[in-house]
Protein backbone atom coordinates (compact mmCIF):
# COMPACT_ATOMS: atom_id res chain seq x y z
CA UNK A 1 0.00 0.00 0.00
CA UNK A 2 1.72 3.31 -0.90
CA UNK A 3 1.79 6.06 1.43
CA UNK A 4 -1.08 7.64 -0.12
CA UNK A 5 -3.38 5.30 0.01
CA UNK A 6 -2.16 4.34 3.59
CA UNK A 7 -3.02 8.42 4.67
CA UNK A 8 -6.84 7.61 3.05
CA UNK A 9 -7.45 4.53 4.57
CA UNK A 10 -6.06 6.32 8.29
CA UNK A 11 -8.01 9.11 7.85
CA UNK A 12 -10.78 6.84 7.14
CA UNK A 13 -10.00 4.86 10.29
CA UNK A 14 -9.88 8.41 12.14
CA UNK A 15 -11.98 11.61 12.46
CA UNK A 16 -12.79 11.75 8.60
CA UNK A 17 -15.73 10.30 6.51
CA UNK A 18 -15.09 8.36 3.20
CA UNK A 19 -15.15 11.47 0.75
CA UNK A 20 -13.04 13.51 3.07
CA UNK A 21 -10.55 10.62 3.39
CA UNK A 22 -9.64 10.35 -0.21
CA UNK A 23 -10.27 13.83 -0.61
CA UNK A 24 -7.71 14.78 2.34
CA UNK A 25 -5.21 12.15 0.93
CA UNK A 26 -5.11 13.82 -2.42
CA UNK A 27 -5.54 17.38 -1.48
CA UNK A 28 -2.38 18.78 -3.31
CA UNK A 29 -3.38 16.95 -6.72
CA UNK A 30 -6.53 18.65 -5.99
CA UNK A 31 -5.27 22.21 -5.64
CA UNK A 32 -6.56 22.68 -1.88
CA UNK A 33 -5.32 23.36 1.55
CA UNK A 34 -6.19 20.18 3.89
CA UNK A 35 -9.01 21.31 5.29
CA UNK A 36 -10.28 23.08 2.71
CA UNK A 37 -10.38 19.71 0.88
CA UNK A 38 -12.18 17.75 4.23
CA UNK A 39 -15.06 20.82 4.13
CA UNK A 40 -15.19 20.28 0.36
CA UNK A 41 -15.54 16.86 0.66
CA UNK A 42 -17.85 16.50 3.82
CA UNK A 43 -21.35 16.49 1.88
CA UNK A 44 -20.64 14.08 -0.09
CA UNK A 45 -20.30 10.73 2.20
CA UNK A 46 -22.85 8.46 3.11
CA UNK A 47 -24.01 7.82 -0.82
CA UNK A 48 -25.74 11.48 0.11
CA UNK A 49 -23.93 11.75 -4.37
CA UNK A 50 -25.57 8.54 -4.97
CA UNK A 51 -22.12 6.90 -5.40
CA UNK A 52 -19.67 5.91 -3.57
CA UNK A 53 -18.12 8.86 -1.78
CA UNK A 54 -14.68 7.45 -2.00
CA UNK A 55 -15.16 7.37 -5.49
CA UNK A 56 -17.22 10.83 -5.84
CA UNK A 57 -13.60 12.25 -4.34
CA UNK A 58 -11.74 10.82 -6.85
CA UNK A 59 -13.63 12.20 -9.36
CA UNK A 60 -13.74 15.58 -7.45
CA UNK A 61 -9.79 14.92 -7.56
CA UNK A 62 -9.43 14.72 -10.95
CA UNK A 63 -11.83 16.97 -12.39
CA UNK A 64 -9.64 19.96 -10.04
CA UNK A 65 -6.58 18.19 -11.44
CA UNK A 66 -7.47 17.76 -15.13
CA UNK A 67 -10.78 19.77 -15.60
CA UNK A 68 -14.59 19.49 -14.92
CA UNK A 69 -14.57 17.96 -18.47
CA UNK A 70 -11.91 15.56 -17.74
CA UNK A 71 -12.63 11.76 -19.23
CA UNK A 72 -10.77 10.11 -16.95
CA UNK A 73 -13.91 10.30 -14.62
CA UNK A 74 -15.53 7.93 -17.00
CA UNK A 75 -12.27 5.63 -16.33
CA UNK A 76 -11.94 5.66 -12.86
CA UNK A 77 -15.90 4.94 -12.45
CA UNK A 78 -15.01 1.94 -14.61
CA UNK A 79 -12.22 0.62 -12.60
CA UNK A 80 -14.26 0.99 -9.60
CA UNK A 81 -16.86 -1.11 -11.17
CA UNK A 82 -14.98 -3.90 -12.12
CA UNK A 83 -12.94 -4.04 -9.01
CA UNK A 84 -16.11 -3.24 -6.33
CA UNK A 85 -18.74 -4.79 -8.64
CA UNK A 86 -20.76 -2.11 -7.91
CA UNK A 87 -20.30 2.31 -8.10
CA UNK A 88 -24.01 2.77 -5.97
CA UNK A 89 -23.31 3.23 -2.08
CA UNK A 90 -26.73 1.70 -0.87
CA UNK A 91 -25.92 -1.22 -3.54
CA UNK A 92 -22.34 -1.64 -2.37
CA UNK A 93 -23.59 -1.83 1.57
CA UNK A 94 -26.45 -3.51 1.08
CA UNK A 95 -25.04 -5.91 -0.99
CA UNK A 96 -22.46 -6.42 1.64
CA UNK A 97 -19.93 -6.09 -1.38
CA UNK A 98 -16.87 -4.31 0.58
CA UNK A 99 -16.79 -2.62 3.64
CA UNK A 100 -16.61 1.70 3.43
CA UNK A 101 -12.69 1.42 4.22
CA UNK A 102 -12.28 -0.92 1.33
CA UNK A 103 -13.91 1.49 -1.08
CA UNK A 104 -11.96 4.10 0.14
CA UNK A 105 -8.51 1.81 -0.45
CA UNK A 106 -9.54 0.63 -3.20
CA UNK A 107 -10.95 4.25 -4.94
CA UNK A 108 -7.66 5.77 -3.58
CA UNK A 109 -5.33 3.00 -4.94
CA UNK A 110 -7.10 3.27 -8.49
CA UNK A 111 -7.10 7.20 -8.22
CA UNK A 112 -3.37 6.97 -7.72
CA UNK A 113 -2.58 4.56 -10.58
CA UNK A 114 -4.24 7.21 -12.69
CA UNK A 115 -2.65 10.00 -11.53
CA UNK A 116 0.96 8.24 -12.17
CA UNK A 117 -0.09 7.20 -15.45
CA UNK A 118 -1.74 10.72 -16.93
Amino acid sequence: MSPKVAKAVEYMNGPYSCSQAVMCAFCDEAGMSHDEAAKFAAPYSGGRAVKCGALYAGELVLKAKYGEDTPLVEEIDKKFQDKVGAMNCREIRSKRLRPCVGCVEDAATILENMIQTH
